[in-house]
């Protein structure tokens, strides 16, 4: 961990040196996530999509714009998900013409074995360490970090990729 202190000059270094960590820690623990899902980056960030949407469903164009993938990309990567049982697919019960994804039992039952208990454990320590302004304060921070990261990526989504030297 990184160790802290409150001299104004050392605050945006250590600041650094927290968010680095902090994304490392992060991009390790979803590492060891799809490995043991057995699915690559972009299927587990369709299954937490698909997991934190009210009616645990969506549709794939929407998953195409939040992905960033187009219309044969999503297709193919459910394929993939429907074929390890963690989506299926059904039309829309009004309009005949859309597909609904939704996670199955079986993706729910994993997320909630795997990641329930972290997101726990990880709240119970945090309200313990920190008192209610900390918290909002952090809040706060994490809200707007990530928005700036939307920004961000939407700055690169509008880039053209780099062409092979």
């Amino acid at each position: 961990m990184c160790p802290t202190t409150r001299e104004p000059a050392r605050i945006p270094v250590e600041l650094k040196r927290a968010l680095e960590f902090y994304h490392g820690s992060v991009e390790d623990l979803i590492r060891e996530l799809i490995r043991v899902l057995g699915v690559n980056e972009t299927d587990r960030r369709a299954l937490e999509i698909i997991l934190l949407e009210d009616e645990k469903s969506t549709t794939p164009g929407r998953l195409a714009e939040r992905l960033g993938l187009t219309s044969a990309g999503v297709t193919i990567m459910l394929n993939r998900l429907e074929k390890q049982g963690y989506i299926a697919r059904s039309l829309h019960p009004t309009d005949r013409r859309r597909v609904i994804v939704m996670a199955t039992e079986l993706a729910a039952h994993r997320v909630q074995e795997l990641v329930v208990p972290m997101i726990v454990e990880s709240y119970k320590m945090l309200l313990n360490y920190y008192d209610t302004a900390e918290l909002e304060t952090i809040a706060d921070f994490l809200t707007r970090a990530g928005e700036l990261q939307r920004i961000h990526r939407q700055r690169l989504r509008e880039i053209d990729p780099y062409s092979n030297p």
